[in-house]
């Protein structure tokens, strides 16, 4: 026997109906009076009849548990959580656009306009030519007079030391310290890390490296260009 006290309880078949304490009664609220019969647990029969026609015990199922409404709290949760996301997601780029616009008019390593772009790009152009072998992006990132003097005036010369520089190092990222205006040019600094694999002799370490070196590139404009003329 069931002992749940007698009240309105779900059916199972969409209506609320009266629990007498024992059994289900014809008393159905909030539903077609027409609704359908009693629920019985699986397998039982109604009047007490097995299938062969013999007679067994009534068995009864007793009302569910009322259905829990805190799904439509954790909805509201949700919800709340998915808008603070996406404001956060809004405002974090703005607020950091804004304190690299800062940086960069302080002389940080964010340019601060369209020239100092150009000339940050020079530099990330010139270091993609050297870790790619690529004589073209060389050409493109750097003056004649810069070239004459490093010695690498044409793609030979060029090539046959990117490729020596390639075998020589791995991993070699570059951070852009400092963008800065002066005397008509514009100075980029840079700390360039990287895993030294040959020794001072030309010899294969067994283990790699981590080494950085500090560069300052002199970009100067070249028409609407800028061109990396000098570095140190």
């Amino acid at each position: 026997m069931t002992t749940t006290p007698p009240g309105w309880y779900d059916d199972g078949h969409g209506a609320n109906r009266w629990w007498d304490g024992t059994r289900w009664t014809e008393h159905v609220a909030g539903a077609d009076a027409s609704a359908a019969a009693p629920a019985a647990l699986p397998g039982a029969l109604a009047d007490g009849v097995a299938h062969d026609g013999a007679a067994v015990a009534t068995v009864v199922a007793p009302p569910g548990p009322k259905k829990s409404n805190r799904w439509v709290v954790w909805v509201v949760v949700g919800a709340v959580a998915l808008v603070l996301l996406i404001a956060a997601a809004v405002a974090i780029p703005l607020l950091t656009l804004g304190a690299a616009r800062l940086g960069g008019l302080a002389g940080g390593g964010t340019p601060a306009d369209a020239d100092q772009k150009a000339a940050v790009a020079a530099v990330e152009l010139y270091d993609d030519a050297w870790q790619d072998a690529d004589c073209e992006a060389f050409m493109a990132a750097t003056t004649e007079a810069f070239r004459e003097q490093a010695g690498l005036a044409d793609c030979s010369a060029f090539e046959t030391e990117a490729e020596s520089f390639g075998d020589a190092v791995e991993d070699y990222e570059v951070e852009v310290t400092d963008v800065r205006d002066t005397d008509g040019a514009i100075v980029v600094s840079t700390t360039e890390t990287y895993s030294r694999l040959i020794d001072e002799g030309g010899n294969a370490l067994d283990e790699p490296v981590d080494e950085s070196i500090d560069w300052q590139y002199t970009v100067v404009a070249d028409g609407d260009d800028w061109l990396i003329d000098h570095l140190e």
